[in-house]
């Protein structure tokens, strides 16, 4: 559990979002959709890991809407027939099932498309993990919710806490943050990439989203830790392991080794080495699946 210190935290719960099994990516996908309908399309094509969370919400998406699906996948054919968490949900959604290399994964994609318009239909292409303009303007709206929140609370974040993945998330909340006029210090936690990639990737991004979307921007920092990989995506040690097994007990809300909890994680540790004060705010993007996917 977190030391006792002279801050407050409360969590934005992203995980409770109540479209498509929830997280960061059902959001995201729920504003994606909408581009999706205006451009008449009825399939779709993404790609993402064996217990992709973006890939089984577009799997769900797909089902709701009667859309036809392919999804290319990397990692193990064998691993993802066999388990659980998203990978049952998505061998349930109907989708069609591609396994590429990393290295091949645009050429499959690609060709997807390609079968999908031979075929008759209008495929949607959706980057992996909702990295689209419509995915940044879920999370720039959602800074809306979040200042209502603080106005009714009378609480305002200094810090905001999160996983940081593709740079989707953390870019939208950067714009969102300078649109709605909410000064707050956002640190990401990265699941995979090193530090200079991942803020490369998010500071080019927060830019695109402030020029599509006519906001002002602030020049917010843009800080993405890679202090917690424990190795890589979906790696993790025995220190992160135990948070996640228990974080039920401790917290009252799940953290998977994946992406919560090595945010949490990183959070914990960052606060207590640089003696953070003020309000903190971990904004939860999910991961229940990926939680129940675990190895006991």
């Amino acid at each position: 559990m977190i030391e006792p210190l002279d801050y407050q935290i409360r969590v934005f719960r992203d995980d409770l979002y109540p479209f498509l099994g929830g997280g960061n990516k059902g959001r995201k996908i729920k504003f994606i959709e909408q581009a999706v309908i205006d451009n008449n399309c009825n399939a779709l094509v993404t790609t993402g890991g064996i217990q992709s969370n973006h890939c089984r919400a577009v799997a769900v998406l797909a089902a709701q809407n009667r859309w036809i699906c392919t999804l290319v996948l990397h990692g193990s054919e064998e691993e993802f027939r066999q388990s659980t968490g998203n990978a049952l949900i998505i061998r349930l959604s109907g989708a069609n099932i591609i396994f590429s290399a990393p290295e091949s994964i645009a050429f499959a994609m690609d060709k997807a498309l390609d079968d999908f318009k031979q075929s008759g239909s209008e495929p949607y292409y959706i980057w992996g993990g909702g990295h689209t303009m419509e995915g940044g303007l879920a999370y720039i709206e959602a800074v809306r919710e979040l200042k209502e929140y603080a106005e009714d609370a009378s609480w305002y974040p200094d810090y905001i806490f999160h996983a940081s993945g593709t740079g989707s998330t953390q870019a939208g909340i950067l714009a969102g943050l300078d649109k709605y006029q909410v000064d707050a210090k956002v640190i990401g936690i990265s699941v995979a990439r090193t530090r200079s990639r991942a803020e490369e990737v998010v500071q080019q991004f927060y830019e695109e989203l402030s020029d599509r979307y006519k906001i002002d921007r602030r020049e917010n920092d843009v800080i993405v830790l890679d202090d917690y990989l424990c190795g890589g995506y979906e790696r993790y040690d025995e220190g992160l392991l135990k948070l996640s097994k228990d974080s039920i007990k401790n917290f009252g809300f799940t953290l998977d080794t994946t992406y919560s909890g090595k945010a949490f994680y990183g959070m914990k540790d960052y606060i207590q080495k640089n003696n953070i004060r003020g309000n903190v705010l971990f904004w939860h993007t999910g991961g229940i699946f990926n939680f129940l996917s675990q190895q006991p």
